[in-house]
């Protein structure tokens, strides 16, 4: 079985997880279902029951249908073909994260207090290592990785913008998982490093862009 392959089984196993648990859990909860947490992990706000039980599956779906979909839509598409795998890998790491956040929730609700600032730490951490390993394999295309105006016009400039996000997401997602050690300070080993590895490198393919366009002989975008 291929990367690929398992990667969406995966995802698929996730949604129907958590749909599992949402019959399960649904005549057992109570009336009100924590939906929210402070940054010292303390409950701050509730959802119904319904919403509580079904909210998050339902988001799990549609969200995996929706990734499903946009390499297929992509005008880029035989770039997105070149790291399909590492796409899949990320769909399923991120399904098996809110798998994880729904998982607490609902045992929350039936009073087992999960910590969730380590699962926050410790899934977020993972996602952003799987981010990390999925850029810096990407291909210009209009969905995935990092895009901007200057990235999406020239594809060294993906290539340098994506090598510097990667280093940045790969520092993160290990930031992260050190948060879940220190759970009074997760908001900053989590905040700090995204924020970080988010905008660092869209400044960046500003940067690279004007460094390549006197090259090319003119203002505006580079020729390939």
């Amino acid at each position: 079985m291929n990367l690929e392959r398992l990667a969406r089984i995966l995802t698929v196993l996730a949604v129907v997880a958590a749909f599992a648990v949402a019959v399960w859990a649904y005549p057992r909860l109570p009336a009100q279902v924590p939906a929210h947490w402070n940054a010292a992990g303390k409950v701050d706000g509730y959802a119904s029951r319904a919403w509580g039980a079904v909210g998050l599956p339902a988001i799990m779906l549609g969200l995996a249908v929706l990734l499903r979909g946009l390499p297929r839509i992509d005008p880029l598409r035989k770039n997105v073909e070149k790291f399909l795998a590492e796409y899949h890998v990320f769909v399923a790491v991120l399904e098996l994260f809110m798998l994880g956040l729904y998982v607490q929730t609902i045992a929350w609700a039936l009073g087992t207090k999960i910590s969730m600032n380590a699962v926050i730490s410790v899934g977020l951490g993972l996602l952003f290592l799987c981010v990390a390993w999925m850029i810096g394999r990407a291909k210009r295309n209009f969905f995935i990785g990092i895009r901007t105006p200057w990235t999406l016009m020239d594809d060294e400039v993906w290539a340098r913008t994506h090598q510097l996000g990667s280093k940045l997401f790969y520092a993160a997602g290990g930031l992260c998982l050190v948060g879940a050690l220190v759970p009074e300070y997760t908001l900053w080993f989590l905040v700090a490093p995204a924020l970080v590895a988010g905008l660092v490198p869209v400044f960046y393919s500003y940067f690279v862009y004007q460094q390549r366009a006197p090259k090319n002989g003119m203002e505006g975008p580079p020729s390939r």
